[in-house]
């Protein structure tokens, strides 16, 4: 993605990749900004982010925080706390909590960064000269702050506590700078502090967070604000989704899945992560986008083949990207990974009353990857009681190898999982049919879809940008809309055929729709797809008047890699709702919007559209 950070200033929060290693995640960042600027008009609502492990939750906050705190015309602070899992008193947590809240602040006020994330104390907070008004309001909440703590003890935490977790939402109705109230790896505040003296705390086993205060049930009036709600996330999805959906938190909070990256931007993230950890290896874009594509686009994946220590390790043919991932996934980090988290939760994911049969039903779940989990045929193939399948998904569903939908188990969308799950189970278990994991044929479609994919994801990071008009066959400049969605889409009325789209594209704010025309071959587009795409359009306009919807004006927009017949190139000319964009425009959108490779022109055999 293009950078949204502010050139040369320092950051509130020190990121943990480079910044050009930061992919994707343009959308979901949007919207995000979008729901912290909302707050100043009391529109955004507490929310959770769910998403598997090691997808980039923590490195979506970071730059959200970063790209919000260079926006005072927000008038939002983002109030920014990493939960850990060290064992505390409640106490002890109040003061880094409040703390922690009071200089970030204060630093949004007088945009200092540095004080951000500077390690200080309320001491020195009281010290801090400023004229802001709401920061000289937030000055006179601490000398209160600190009055009562230094006047009461332990016995008084709880008490406290609950008077303080409302003093944002307080403050930023005061003072007119309202609060976003971030908070990663929240399941946590259920197991690691204890309202009771430390020397308790300290005297018994407190393992599994024994004793442990429900910290995050106490927000269920905060997670209902306007003027600070709430935005959690945590690397724990059964548990994030269970503590915010249950009990006193039950109903206050909206959810945002994130999902693995795209196939082209996990290419553009091999390509940087190559830049950095190995400088030596070269991949070619097709390459590229086969390493995604066996990965399933998962950063961390990614992440794991550019830094391997694979022995000759080396990008140049397909055979030496499958050695690099079954090395990782049986001997490399992958492997550790998933080792721990299987380790971790041993007794869900291993402990069964037939030792055996658990394992074969986890080795059959491998069947169906980012698909709903079918335990009948489970149930039918090993010869036991569905009920025991539904019950061992139950387990896996706790451990985070499945996750919940529309009341139906699914897997996540993670190959390498699965592969990890076939090389731990398979060769422990006797007679058991061989589980075919391989991706073989899914380069060939993917170069079927890759324009649509390469647009798609351009389509998706557009917000309003003046582009070079001869990227789409016009004079000038062309501003680009920003897109509410943009999809693949099959429409039919009462009386025609079904015509497939390759994209729609529906504008945020004007009542009109982009639908492109992909065509990824050598060949000119001539007329005949141009008819094509004109008779979907009568049949779109039509299906929605049956329908008794209001019908948007359409935008055309010719994409083909091998240009354009001269009679298309006229017509194209001629109309103002007409686009053409050739290999050239095309690819200087893809590159303008973060690629950092080319779309690759396959070989002349090879498959096509």
């Amino acid at each position: 993605m293009t950078s949204l950070m502010p050139e040369n200033k320092i950051w509130p929060v020190e990121e943990m990749v480079h910044e050009d290693e930061f992919t994707d995640r343009v959308e979901l960042l949007r919207e995000l900004d979008q729901w912290v600027a909302a707050i100043r008009r009391m529109g955004a609502t507490s929310t959770a982010l769910i998403a598997p492990r090691r997808i980039g939750k923590t490195v979506l906050l970071d730059r959200l925080v970063n790209t919000v705190f260079f926006k005072p015309e927000y008038q939002v602070a983002p109030f920014y706390f990493k939960m850990t899992r060290e064992k505390r008193t409640l106490r002890e947590f109040l003061l880094e909590y409040a703390t922690t809240f009071f200089r970030q602040y204060l630093a949004y006020c007088e945009q200092d960064p540095v004080l951000f994330g500077q390690d200080t104390t309320m001491e020195e907070l009281l010290d801090y000269r400023t004229d802001h008004k709401a920061a000289i309001m937030a000055k006179e909440y601490i000398q209160r702050f600190v009055h009562r703590y230094t006047h009461h003890g332990d016995e008084d935490a709880l008490i406290h506590w609950d008077a303080f977790i409302r003093v944002p939402e307080r403050l930023g109705s005061h003072s007119g700078t309202r609060v976003a109230v971030i908070i990663d790896e929240f399941q946590d505040m259920q197991f690691s502090i204890y309202n009771m003296p430390k020397e308790l705390m300290d005297a018994k086993d407190r393992s599994d967070g024994y004793g442990a205060i429900r910290l995050a049930n106490t927000f269920d009036r905060q997670a209902q604000s306007r003027k600070a709600p709430m935005l959690v996330s945590g690397s724990a999805v059964t548990m994030v989704f269970r503590t915010v959906m249950g009990g006193p938190l039950g109903g206050r909070f909206g959810f945002k899945y994130i999902k693995p990256l795209s196939v082209p931007d996990g290419a553009a993230l091999l390509h940087t992560t190559l830049k950095y950890y190995a400088p030596d290896k070269k991949v070619t874009p097709e390459l590229a986008l086969y390493a995604s594509a066996q990965t399933g686009g998962h950063p961390y994946y990614l992440y794991c083949l550019a830094i391997s220590e694979c022995e000759g390790k080396s990008f140049r043919s397909r055979e030496d990207i499958d050695r690099i991932i079954r090395y990782e996934i049986e001997n490399g980090k992958i492997y550790g990974f998933w080792r721990t988290h299987f380790d971790n939760n041993r007794d869900l994911i291993n402990q069964d009353d037939d030792t055996e049969l658990g394992k074969k039903i986890i080795y059959y779940f491998t069947r169906y990857n980012n698909q709903p989990v079918d335990t009948k045929a489970i149930a039918d193939k090993l010869g036991v009681p569905k009920k025991a399948v539904a019950k061992k998904i139950e387990k896996l569903y706790a451990a985070d190898l499945v996750y919940r939908s529309a009341e139906r188990f699914y897997t996540f969308n993670d190959i390498c999982l699965m592969r990890f799950i076939k090389f731990v189970y398979e060769q422990d278990l006797e007679g058991v049919d061989e589980v075919d994991l391989s991706q073989q044929g899914l380069l060939n479609t993917m170069k079927g879809k890759f324009l649509e994919m390469a647009t798609e994801v351009s389509m998706l990071k557009f917000n309003r940008e003046q582009l070079p008009g001869a990227w789409f066959g016009k004079q000038g400049e062309l501003e680009v809309p920003l897109f509410q969605y943009v999809r693949t889409q099959t429409v039919k009325a009462a009386a025609s055929p079904a015509y497939q789209i390759d994209l729609l594209g529906r504008e945020e704010k004007e009542d009109r729709v982009w639908l492109c025309e992909c065509k990824y071959t050598r060949k000119p587009m001539g007329m005949a797809q141009v008819e094509k795409l004109e008779a979907a359009v009568r049949v779109f306009r039509q299906q929605l008047e049956e329908e008794r919807q209001p019908v948007p004006e359409v935008r055309f927009w010719l994409i083909s890699t091998g240009g354009f017949t001269d009679e298309v190139l006229g017509l194209a000319g001629s109309r103002e709702d007409m686009y053409a964009s050739d290999y050239d425009g095309i690819n200087s959108i893809f590159k303008r919007f973060g690629s950092n490779y080319s779309i690759p022109l396959f070989a002349e055999n090879e498959k096509r559209t």
